[in-house]
């Protein structure tokens, strides 16, 4: 068929499974083709990213470490799609199995949070080992539950990039023939709070950047985080480096008491000023 022959199984495959619920009817439509093989590029290049960035992490090797507030927060936000995808599967809801893993690998994991540690992944010496370590571990294990995930949706892709990045670590000889994924621990409502308040500053000093049509790598010479909420401010402040690497900020104050500047979407209780 002309659709197989020009995008491919795993672009078809996911118009079928995500234009509708179980006993609809499901009309073709090109674009929902087309906005699959995006997905798949974007999957594919992250991955490609995650690879040059894990070529010295070894999985097998024992390091002591405590994960960074925004690690903890993409694992908890991964195991929270676990829960909800494993549901909508046994409800046979496949439409909305691949809505819920897209948003989560498009957005939170790849406009989120690989945007956010990116600096740190990068920059060891400026971050330390330790640091640089728990984004390596976040990376590696988030990637492997969004191919597990889509394993069933997306088998031909995700098999490629399992069998690059992880199949000699995980020991299945097939994604296909692996667990499906339980990482319910993960959970830490705490972490994606703090997370959210983090992720959601970083995403508002970029939206200013583009509204001002700078390029994001534009050094802010100081930013200033206003916050109302004392809770909130050290929330904030866990998260300084990735914060000032992601905004490109050479330096980062903050002021606790009322809140003044640009508002941050995600947080009203959040506020910037961004000197350039």
């Amino acid at each position: 068929p002309e659709v197989l022959d020009k995008y491919g199984a795993d672009s078809t495959r996911q118009w079928a499974a995500g234009g509708g619920a179980t006993g609809s009817d499901i009309p073709f439509r090109w674009p929902d083709v087309e906005y699959g093989r995006r997905f798949l590029v974007k999957l594919w290049n992250v991955s490609g990213f995650a690879g040059r960035l894990l070529s010295d992490f070894d999985p097998k090797k024992q390091v002591d470490f405590l994960l960074q507030p925004l690690d903890m927060w993409v694992l908890s936000k991964a195991a929270r799609l676990v829960k909800t995808v494993t549901e909508a599967m046994e409800k046979c809801q496949f439409n909305i199995v691949v809505e819920e893993i897209r948003n989560f690998a498009w957005h939170t994991f790849c406009d989120c949070y690989v945007e956010a540690v990116k600096d740190r992944l990068y920059r060891a010496e400026a971050y330390g080992a330790e640091a640089r370590h728990s984004a390596q571990y976040a990376l590696y294990e988030a990637l492997h539950v969004v191919l597990q995930l889509l394993a069933p949706v997306i088998p031909h892709v995700t098999e490629e990039i399992y069998q690059a990045l992880f199949a000699e670590v995980k020991g299945c000889t097939s994604l296909q023939a692996s667990s499906w994924p339980e990482c319910q621990s993960w959970v830490d409502e705490g972490s994606e709070k703090r997370g959210d308040l983090i992720i959601g500053l970083i995403s508002a000093v970029r939206r200013e950047k583009s509204e001002r049509h700078v390029s994001l790598n534009t050094q802010v010479k100081k930013l200033t985080v206003c916050v109302d909420d004392e809770a909130a401010a050290e929330a904030i402040k866990s998260g300084s480096g990735d914060i000032a690497g992601a905004c490109k900020a050479e330096v980062l104050e903050f002021n606790v008491g009322k809140a003044v500047g640009r508002e941050v979407a995600e947080c009203p209780k959040v506020r910037f000023t961004a000197e350039y």
